[in-house]
């Protein structure tokens, strides 16, 4: 998909917002001047335009003129020539997988996700993006619900885009939850396949922390502190890698929900970042 506008947050006067499904109301005069120079939010924008483009086009447009960078689409339009390039020669424009492969890694990009759901319909594609952002553990927000009930678990309903880019401002949107639960039940089970379920929190650490000696001695090399006659290719990453295994494996010993727990670390991060 292509990348599209940067627009700075406006200095416009923003009104009431109605109370709704996780929003809340707030009056603001205006604006302060400093929010000009606040770096854009990145947005993706999904849904149907067989449906309704005019109104897929009027969600582009408020979330542009909100100070939104949209990653996807470039313009509103871009529905349609994506469609075009499906029928095209493949030979001459990218095949649909590469391009829904290419959307995804969008929205892993951005900051939330807006749902253009007209009268609560969803196609398998849109579908499809709401179930990758919910596994990215990126936010999606709609002032329509799905009709589908599974799908309705997964969108937040607000009453405008305005309202989202208000809890930016002020700090309300949680950050996202990190996809590590499938990693840790992964190593939940390698642990019992190679013996190690026995080791316990102490012995875990202590192959933590040589596992962190070991990735300070392949900096020192990289940035030629010492001299080392030989040298692994990416040895930063390998030890990196042991390193995130064992505190994946940590967060096993202790019973932990990793992801949850870097979750509520960052919210307590941003709660002091305020007071300051």
């Amino acid at each position: 998909m292509k990348r599209g506008h940067t627009v700075r947050f406006p200095q416009v006067v923003v009104g009431k917002e109605g109370s709704n499904v996780d929003d809340r109301s707030k009056t603001i005069g205006s604006l302060d001047a400093s929010l000009a120079e606040l770096e854009p939010v990145d947005v993706v924008l999904c849904g149907t335009f067989r449906e309704d483009l005019e109104g897929l086009t009027h969600a582009f447009n408020e979330l542009r003129d909100l100070g939104c960078r949209i990653l996807a689409p470039g313009t509103a339009e871009s529905f349609l020539e994506s469609d075009e390039f499906l029928d095209a020669d493949e030979e001459q424009i990218e095949t649909s997988e590469r391009l829904q492969r290419r959307h995804l890694e969008t929205i892993q990009h951005a900051r939330f996700m807006w749902l253009h759901c007209p009268r609560g319909y969803v196609g398998p594609t849109t579908a499809l993006e709401i179930g990758f952002a919910r596994a990215s553990g990126l936010p999606v927000f709609s002032v329509t619900p799905p009709q589908d009930i599974v799908l309705q678990k997964f969108v937040r309903l607000v009453t405008s885009p305005r309202a989202v880019i208000l809890k930016i401002l002020h700090h309300e949107l949680e950050p996202p939850s990190p996809a590590l639960q499938t990693i840790q039940y992964y190593y939940r089970r390698a642990e019992a396949e190679r013996g190690y379920e026995i080791e316990s929190a102490q012995e875990c650490l202590l192959l933590m922390v040589e596992e962190l000696s070991e990735l300070a001695r392949a900096l020192r090399k990289r940035e030629k502190v010492v001299r080392h006659k030989t040298s692994i290719h990416d040895q930063e990453a390998i030890e990196l890698a042991d390193i995130f295994i064992y505190l994946v494996r940590m967060a096993n010993i202790l019973h932990l929900d990793l992801s949850k727990a870097v979750q509520n670390r960052e919210i307590l991060n941003i709660k002091q970042t305020i007071r300051v």
